[in-house]
């Protein structure tokens, strides 16, 4: 299983977890319209060397700011 933090529809960010072969997460807007969010990786090194993976699905473009700060968040 792996955890990915959902951005959708300007609503607080979740985290979900989905097999590992899983590639996208079915969310629905208000009106009813199905949107499918592929789900991304995103890597942020550290001052120590290592390497960090945080999995992403949103409906919109994101920065690595807004990234970072759901990921602080929902640790």
């Amino acid at each position: 299983m792996k955890k990915v933090i959902v951005f959708f529809n300007a609503e607080p960010t979740v985290t979900v977890s989905v097999m590992k072969g899983i590639t996208s997460i079915l969310r629905t807007y208000p009106n009813g319209e199905d949107a499918h969010l592929p789900i991304m990786s995103a890597g942020f090194p550290s001052l120590t060397g290592d390497h960090k993976v945080v999995y992403v699905a949103s409906d919109r473009d994101l920065s690595s700011d807004e990234i970072l700060e759901a990921v602080r968040k929902l640790s």
